[in-house]
């Protein structure tokens, strides 16, 4: 059975037990509550712990601060970012459009997540965001009514439940405190998990051999027909080794002559015979490319006479022709039916463009682009990508080295942040054997050591997450609470006459609109680009 079945059957099956349960008073008599689907169980055996770590009231005064620091740069800079990417709606496609499953963070629903790995980091977060906020409740002298756990089938998160009166009666400062600590500490874990990932548990990982490894191979291409595997190690072609860069350089045959590639993989070697020849990946209709009846998958042979052996052989006649200037070539389609590459009769000639007249026609800046002859294509040899597989470790493991501007870190940022997007997170299962644990995790296995690693990333992801949604200018967030006060507290100071009723009705007609405003800018994501 489909395993998204049965977990819509349990989530059916625990509602209706809920249900059932809650109407016949059983809940209530084990101090629990129904809530919708979720069942909140509430107990006050929390509180003397909670009262132990209030204690060092200094440090949480502190860290009150500090939380109050993070959460206004956070609601500042969150802000502009939706308004900044409201301006973009109109310029993406609709196809390329975030679906509505890609807004709650929940794991299961939310596709970028995870189903184990967002459990555990979505249960962990919220867990320490309540218990943040029941220490400074303690600290601040309020009570803790009681904490809890909320379930639905599983544990899926946790909740301090303060004397709302006290807190409402309390100062602007300490409270303020209060719903800071929540988000702040979000944040403050994620900066702690994102150390012990890269730093700690990547920093700890080399590959098992000292060559470039498939990352992607396209599909009907030379690499995928002979069938090697993405993440194997390319030792050696016809009997030469591949240096960890020498790929592009590697000493090829004539194209559609067959080669044999060695590789290591899953802890073996295996070899493996390849036709040889560089692959187009992509080409373009309107370009050079889909003009001269240019497809992917497509083996080049040559260009203006010119034989393409390997990719440096590619780039070195591209920079030899004349932009205009029409000029033979030469390629080979695969023949599915013969298992062999034959000549593709349509292609005979392509006239290049210019490189710089390219970016321009797509808006892009040319700042650095040295022009010359553009065909509109990506190539492969052998239809294989590949990367330096501790490059691909010192990515993640050093995201910022290097970075030297604002720009920088911040492309950087989103690159770490996207990992999930781009098939890196959680690791993939094909790249796993690649890599051995050294150091402290010499004695873990690759597979025990990742899913300790992905454990790490998922709690850095959730926690960031639930940190910078909390931090929103927009009730009933935390953010919105504390723009409330802040913003009631400015109103104050600068119209010291306005009678609190007055001064209340306008700092809550602010605060309602600008709720409004961050939750137009999250649909209008969804909407905009498919007006």
């Amino acid at each position: 059975m489909n395993g998204y079945l049965i977990a819509i059957i349990l989530v059916i099956a625990f509602w209706a037990a809920v249900y059932i349960l809650d109407k016949k008073g059983i809940l209530a008599k084990h101090h629990m509550s129904a809530w919708g689907p979720f069942v909140m169980w509430r107990t006050s055996r929390g509180r003397d712990l909670i009262d132990k770590l209030s204690r060092p009231h200094r440090f949480w005064n502190a860290y009150s601060l500090v939380s109050k620091g993070i959460v206004a740069v956070i609601m500042f800079g969150m802000t502009a970012l939706l308004l900044w990417e409201a301006t973009l709606v109109s310029s993406i496609p609709a196809e390329s459009a975030p679906g509505v499953d890609m807004i709650p963070g929940i794991p299961g629903i939310n596709p970028v997540i995870p189903l184990w790995y967002g459990i555990l980091g979505l249960v962990v977060a919220v867990v320490i965001h309540e218990f943040a906020h029941g220490i400074l409740t303690r600290v601040h002298g309020m009570g803790v009514k009681s904490l809890g756990i909320v379930w639905m089938v599983i544990p899926m998160g946790a909740f301090t439940e303060p004397d709302e009166e006290a807190l409402e009666k309390t100062t602007r400062r300490k409270r303020t405190a209060v719903y800071a600590v929540g988000p702040g500490t979000n944040i403050i874990a994620a900066l702690i998990f994102a150390v012990l990932f890269s730093s700690v548990a990547l920093g700890s990982v080399a590959p098992a051999y000292d060559a470039p490894m498939a990352a992607t191979i396209y599909e009907d291409s030379p690499g995928d027909i002979a069938g090697i595997p993405v993440g194997a190690q390319i030792i050696s072609i016809n009997g030469e080794d591949v240096p960890i860069n020498g790929y592009p350089d590697v000493n090829a045959p004539d194209p559609n002559t067959p080669v044999t590639v060695k590789y290591y993989y899953n802890g073996e070697i295996f070899e493996k015979e390849v036709i040889s020849g560089v692959i187009l990946t992509t080409t373009e209709k309107g370009l050079p490319s889909g003009d001269a009846g240019l497809k992917p998958g497509m083996m080049i042979y040559s260009i203006n006479g010119e034989i393409i052996r390997n990719e440096t052989d590619f780039k070195t006649v591209m920079s030899s022709l004349e932009i205009g200037e029409t000029v033979p070539i030469v390629a080979y389609s695969y023949n599915a039916e013969t298992g062999t590459y034959e000549v593709a009769e349509d292609v005979t000639e392509i006239t290049p463009m210019s490189k710089i007249d390219y970016y321009k026609s797509r808006g892009t800046s040319t700042n650095g682009v040295e022009d010359m002859a553009f065909l509109g294509v990506n190539t492969a040899y052998l239809g294989m990508v590949v990367k330096d597989p501790q490059a691909l470790i010192d990515s993640m493991a050093h995201p910022f080295a290097g970075d030297d501007s604002v720009d920088d870190y911040f492309h950087s940022f989103l690159t770490y942040v996207t990992l999930p997007l781009t098939g890196y997170q959680p690791f993939p299962a094909s790249l796993v054997d690649v890599y051995e644990p050294q150091g402290i995790f010499s004695g873990m296995s690759s597979n025990s050591f990742w899913i300790m690693a992905n454990c790490f990333y998922w709690l850095f992801w959730i926690n960031l997450m639930l940190g910078l949604t909390n931090a929103l200018p927009a009730i009933p967030l935390d953010g919105g609470y504390i723009f409330r006060d802040w913003l009631d507290s400015l109103v104050q100071k600068v119209r010291k006459k306005m009678p609190d009723k007055e001064r209340t009705q306008f700092v809550d007609s602010v605060t309602w609109v600008f709720a409004l405003m961050i939750l137009f800018l999250i649909l209008w994501q969804l909407i905009g680009p498919r007006i």
